[in-house]
């Protein structure tokens, strides 16, 4: 049985960046950045692009991965990565091939090879596991939430973050950064998430994490993409 399957789901519908995934950044589509680290970290035994749209599916053609025509209602706007990946493993009954499936989104450009590469060594090396995300630590505490309230009023969310406001002496903590999702098979199709109570992490920095949602944040990964262009 093969180790390791790797998904790419990229559907066509982009509403906040409309065709988002085959934007060029720095020049190079969007979706190509992720397809490159999966690709070039050589530890998947197969890279799989999901897609319903034809634009996006020539670019990972041109990349050199497996491209998979997902069914149009897995297109819609509320469908989650982890249902892309679901139907996807029955459809072609991946669980008798693979023991693990790894997920990688499209919005998270700047995790290296190297990044993949140790994730999935850290995942390895830990077989009693069964689920590991990507992640980083948030910028600013969120012991120090505040939640909006009547009229022009917040209250405390967490009140023992007000112990003191210095943020580095608050305990860090972490959020998944897109970069990588990885599960037993097995254990994601008993569970159907990729999270469970405790789980492996796979901690990145901030830049590495730097995930694409809305149109000022592609213009600050243009920013970032050029400087770390000019780094290599």
């Amino acid at each position: 049985m093969k180790k390791h399957l790797c998904i790419i789901p990229a559907r066509g519908g982009s509403k906040r960046i409309p065709r988002k995934n085959i934007l060029p950044l720095n020049g190079i589509p969007l979706i190509a950045y992720t397809i490159r680290a999966a690709k070039n970290s050589g530890v998947f035994d197969q890279i799989v692009l999901s897609t319903e749209d034809e634009e996006i599916a020539e670019v990972a053609l041109k990349e050199g991965i497996v491209v998979d025509q997902r069914p149009e209602h897995m297109a819609g706007d509320r469908v989650t990565k982890v249902q892309v990946v679901e139907e996807y493993i029955y459809r072609h009954q991946a669980q008798n091939e693979f023991e693990n499936v790894s997920a990688m989104l499209p919005t998270c450009p700047f995790r290296t090879s190297d990044d993949v590469k140790n994730a999935i060594s850290l995942f390895d090396k830990h077989p009693n596991k069964d689920f590991m995300i990507g992640v980083v630590a948030y910028d600013f505490p969120i012991q120090l939430a505040l939640e909006k309230i009547e009229g022009d009023q917040v209250k405390m969310l967490d009140t023992s973050g007000y112990v003191t406001t210095r943020s580095q002496n608050i305990e860090a903590r972490y959020h998944p950064n897109g970069s990588i999702y990885t599960a037993k098979i097995e254990a994601f199709l008993k569970t159907k998430t990729f999270f469970n109570e405790t789980m492996l992490a796979y901690e990145m920095p901030a830049i590495r994490s730097f995930d694409i949602d809305y149109p000022y944040q592609f213009e600050i990964a243009e920013v970032l993409a050029k400087k770390l262009s000019n780094n290599e």
